[in-house]
């Protein structure tokens, strides 16, 4: 079958197009470091409990004896195999809740390929706690027939305990105590937590995520998983995609690699070019949500000791209308990645209409397809024309097998990038501290929320408020 690929003639080019262009000597220069940076991290794949979820790919099929999980996900995936039948063939509702890394790898693999498949069902995966929009889905659910399925590996997410437990209060008023266990799964880590405990006390079904795969890489563990099979996408040819690209990019030399290319130009562009902005761009209303992903997975895990690149999140041909003035005529400080398909599931032709305008003649005959992969080729170009380094990762077509490949090779380049960074890939102690105050102004016991509390009340005090 055919793979993913990375296109990157834009991002080559001498002095004389720009500074922040690449020679493919300069490029050859750091495939050294590249290819080290590479082998460090298989030394440590099965060593380290974080790189873990390299690992996920294999670990739910018996025919993969080496897996770092035992028959843990075995056991897993057949539970989530009768889940996914069940529910799709009981309930009119399905609510994932969960927020952050457990729910935007759930969320892109809807948006590309469960939104065709998921028919039997109503799928609603809110991942925030929005009164507005947690309301409207309550609303908007027949709760009786719907299932609920919690996500949070820690079983300490606030955001996620607060909306099961408004979502569980409406249910028990509607179906009797002995049945509100048939309504929902938990997953989380099933040696700790409130979570794991809950499942103890009350019965409910817990489905278990490693303690070592962490949420941002958590797309293929069962978080994932549930989700994408309860809407109907084919986990074993996902699993078998991410597999396969794996392997693939294990093998591979550098310049035939889109794995260590790709670490290269991210790591050339922020630290040599100081390009600080990564323009995430795909040309497919089904990968938008790729984007959002790939962003949580660039900030949270390389920005950090003032190092990093931030990620903007854009959609073509929409932001092509909106944003593209900036990207060519703004500060040269960008590196753009697009994500393009090369055959989408529809044709869509544009038809021979309107004789009169005369000057857009030349559309009739071509299809959106054409006119939206022609619309990306000629951003790529006129970014180029402009002095702005981009690339493009194009799939064959957007199918479960595709999407495997997609996550696993963004994924993978993480790692790569957090030994050439010198950063711990798997932290992010930039967003505990909010977490700290917020959970000080809910009222949380104990001396560090009791001094957080005396800082909020000084910034609360109308005497030290800056408003406008």
């Amino acid at each position: 079958m055919e793979r993913i690929k990375l296109e990157y003639t834009h991002v080559i080019g001498d002095s004389k197009r720009g500074n922040n262009f690449f020679s493919l000597k300069e490029i050859e220069e750091f495939s050294d470091i590249v290819r080290s940076a590479h082998e460090v991290v298989k030394k440590e794949r099965f060593k380290k409990d974080e790189l873990s979820f390299l690992s996920l790919p294999t670990a739910y099929s018996k025919k993969y004896k080496k897996t770092i999980f035992g028959d843990t996900l075995w056991k897993a995936k057949t539970l989530i195999d009768q889940k996914a039948k069940q529910i799709r063939n009981d309930f009119s509702d399905y609510v994932q809740i969960a927020i952050g890394g457990s729910a935007l790898g759930a969320i892109a693999l809807f948006n590309a390929l469960g939104v065709q498949q998921h028919k039997k069902i109503r799928i609603h995966l809110p991942d925030n706690i929005d009164p507005d929009w947690i309301g409207e889905t309550l609303d908007s659910i027949q709760i009786e027939k719907t299932f609920f399925n919690i996500i949070s590996k820690s079983g300490g997410t606030v955001e996620t305990l607060a909306n099961f437990f408004i979502f569980y209060n409406a249910l028990k008023k509607k179906v009797p105590v002995a049945h509100l266990k048939d309504h929902l799964t938990i997953m989380t880590n099933p040696e700790k937590g409130p979570l794991a405990e809950l499942c103890k006390e009350e019965g409910f079904t817990l489905i278990p995520i490693p303690d070592s795969v962490h949420g941002r890489f958590s797309v293929l563990s069962p978080g994932g998983l549930l989700t994408a099979a309860v809407a109907g996408i084919d986990i074993d040819e996902l699993l078998d995609g991410a597999r396969v690209m794996d392997e693939f990019t294990e093998e591979l030399n550098f310049w035939e690699n889109p794995m260590l290319l790709y670490a290269a130009f991210h790591y050339i562009a922020n630290t040599r070019k100081n390009l600080d902005t990564l323009i995430i761009l795909p040309y497919s209303q089904k990968l938008k949500m790729i984007a959002d992903w790939y962003s949580q997975m660039v900030a949270e895990s390389l920005g950090k000791d003032g190092k990093g690149i931030t990620p903007v999140k854009a959609l073509g041909v929409t932001d092509q209308h909106s944003q593209l003035q900036l990207y060519n005529e703004g500060p040269k400080n960008k590196l753009v990645i697009f994500f393009g398909v090369d055959k989408y599931r529809r044709n869509v032709e544009i038809p021979e209409e309107f004789p009169i305008c005369k000057d857009y003649h030349y559309l009739w005959g071509n299809s959106l397809n054409y006119l939206l992969d022609s619309s990306q080729r000629a951003t790529a170009i006129s970014l180029y024309n402009h002095g702005v380094p981009n690339f493009a990762i194009r799939m064959p077509e957007i199918t479960p097998y595709y999407m495997g490949q997609l996550l696993i090779l963004l994924e993978k380049v993480i790692p790569i990038l957090g030994k050439l960074y010198k950063v711990n890939v798997f932290d992010q102690p930039g967003v505990e501290e909010s977490k700290i105050y917020a959970h000080a102004m809910l009222g949380k016991e104990g001396k560090i929320y009791e001094e957080k509390r005396k800082e909020i009340k000084f910034y609360s005090n109308s005497i030290n408020m800056k408003i406008a």
